[in-house]
């Protein structure tokens, strides 16, 4: 499945953040600070796990892990690329080819099949997984399981299956990032381990990095690199008190 991004080496650093900020200015003119001097490394095929309490930083982390978002000050570089240097549309590019997204809601498009929401990334894709995103949508949700369920609307899949739907949408342009923010958070024990299973399966297959931004211990542990983000601050788990909910 070609998708037009730079073949992945394992290694390659894929994302590196240095002594990264993110400042924004209230109504009365006082700055509130939301990051502060966050460095992080992350290459092809990692498994990192962030994971602090509701109010750390943890979603304006996400965003400028994800490209939605530019540093106060400090480095963000993709595979090389200094973010700050793009222009809004130019990282909107990069964004939609390297970076999928599995949020806590879902974020399926009400009223739609599965087949639709899975294909619907590929609606902004260029030449042959353009013209062939049908296909790729129902090879990606065979992955996970459900194919049969492919003309079904989105709001007669259950939690898990939704979940799992929302998944191979966020796959189906073999992202280089896998970007999971509270990926179990409204499901259950069980479902939630399948998830985490199935999202740490195709990161592997495909040299993918995968970040998971939890209040979950159990999910954090399942990385091989734990941070912990307490009021703004990101330090290695190992060294800091792992926060919870």
């Amino acid at each position: 499945m070609s998708t037009g991004t730079l073949d992945r080496e394992p290694g390659e650093v894929l994302l590196e953040l240095a002594d990264v900020t993110r400042t924004v200015l209230l109504p009365d003119d006082e700055e509130l600070h939301i990051l502060r001097g966050v460095t992080l490394r992350v290459s092809a095929g990692d498994h990192v796990a962030i994971v602090g309490r509701s109010g750390c930083g943890k979603s304006t982390l996400l965003n400028l892990l994800g490209l939605l978002d530019v540093p106060t000050s400090g480095r963000l570089d993709f595979a090389g690329r200094p973010v700050s240097s793009l222009r809004s549309n130019a990282r909107a590019r990069l964004r939609g080819a390297s970076v999928g997204f599995v949020f806590q809601q879902f974020n399926l498009l009400p009223g739609r099949t599965a087949l639709e929401n899975v294909a619907m990334p590929l609606l902004y894709a260029r030449g042959r997984d353009f013209w062939r995103r049908n296909e790729l949508a129902m090879e990606m949700l065979d992955r996970v399981g459900l194919a049969g369920r492919a003309d079904t609307a989105q709001h007669m899949l259950s939690g898990g299956e939704q979940q799992r739907v929302a998944i191979a949408r966020a796959l189906v342009r073999r992202p280089r990032l896998i970007l999971a923010d509270e990926p179990t958070g409204a499901l259950d024990v069980e479902t939630g381990l399948h998830v985490m299973e199935l999202l740490e399966s195709v990161a592997a297959e495909s040299g993918a990095a995968l970040v998971a931004i939890t209040h979950d211990p159990n999910v954090a542990a399942r990385a091989r690199t734990r941070y912990a983000l307490d009021q703004g601050v990101l330090a290695p788990a190992a060294t800091a008190a792992v926060v919870g909910a």
